[in-house]
Parts: structure tokens; sequence; C-alpha cells
């Protein structure tokens, strides 16, 4: 697949998190003010998927699939990514405690970026229901449930994630990836969610 190298604008802020609040209700807010559709969550004890629903609530994978005591909370979140067309909120425990970015690709400066499929563990859809899909990947025991509906079986081909890689100089001019984000599920039709 040959990369193709566009511009868009950017704007990166840093935004104040409260974990006095309620987790999952943060991130819904943030979800409906900065029009972001899918969560990527990982915990300690396992990888949460989510989506905005059309109420602005967030529905979880952890939630349609229970798996022992995987729940997004603040005591186990390693860190979670909010993303959509518009931008990403990358939300992560920093070395003085947890540390929000809010990414939105409209406004701000101009930039190179490069737009990438990338494969997500699953060669066997094994259940669909509210809108979230278990995912398996052979013997190695791999099992997530990102939000789209697949029939039961082996799927056609790989459910993918649209990431954007920003592109700056260096010190010596060469030119690297500065950043990456999260853009979009595709579903295993190559159908965008």
């Amino acid at each position: 697949m040959e990369r193709v190298r566009t511009t868009t604008s950017t704007s990166v802020i840093s935004l104040p998190v409260d974990t006095g609040r309620d987790l999952r209700g943060w991130l819904a807010v943030q979800a409906v003010e900065h029009r972001l559709t899918w969560l990527l969550a990982h915990a300690d004890d396992g990888v949460i998927w989510g989506v905005r629903r059309g109420d602005g609530s967030l529905a979880l994978s952890c939630d349609v699939f229970p798996q022992g005591a995987l729940a997004l909370r603040w005591d186990t979140l390693q860190q979670c990514r909010l993303f959509g067309e518009d931008g990403e909120l990358l939300l992560w425990r920093g070395p003085h405690g947890w540390q929000a970015r809010l990414r939105l690709d409209r406004g701000g400066e101009p930039i190179s970026v490069i737009d990438e499929k990338q494969l997500l563990w699953g060669t066997q859809a094994r259940e669909s229901r509210d809108g979230f899909t278990v995912l398996v990947e052979g013997a190695q025991g791999i099992v997530h449930a990102p939000p789209l509906t697949v029939e039961a079986g082996s799927l056609p081909s790989r459910v993918r994630l649209l990431v954007r890689h920003y592109l700056g100089e260096d010190h010596a001019g060469v030119v690297r990836i500065r950043h990456s984000r999260l853009v979009k599920l595709i579903s295993p039709t190559g159908a965008c969610l």
C-alpha cells in the first residue's frame, strides 16, 4: 500500500482532568463537545471499547460483554483514546497525575500527514450484541469487543483502525512522524464505521 502525504490543519491543547468526576461521564461530555465517536481504553484488567450513542452517552464493551472486574475506572485505567474524524482526546497517567491532550483537525496550523490502516487482533467473530462484536485471535486467546456488528464466524478480512501520522522535520531537516492519532474503525468489508 502506497502512503499518500496530504496536508491538514491541526491544533493541540492540554485539557484539565478532574479525577473527582465520574470518568465515563467526563468522557461522554468530551465526546459530544468535540464530536468524537469511538473510545479505546487500556486498563490493568483488559481492553475496553466504546462508542458515543445519539443521546450523548457512551456505550462500553465491558457492559455488553462483562469480563470479571473489567470496568472503566480511574484506579485501573492506564490510558484512553476518545477519537473520531475530527480529532482525538488522549488521556494518560503521567508522572504528576492524569493528563489529557486534545488534537483537533480543524483550525490551527497546517501540517503534513499520512493516513495508514492498521490491523486489529481478531480472525474470528464470536458473538455480536448491542453494536459490539467479540473478536478472537486464534490459539493466542486474545479477545476484545470493538463497536461493530459482524456475523459470527471467520472474518473476510481483519478489522482495521485508520491512524493519522503527523509529520515534521527534526533539527537536521529529516522528516519524521512526530505524533499519531486514531481516526476511525474500518469494518472487515472495508466500510468505515
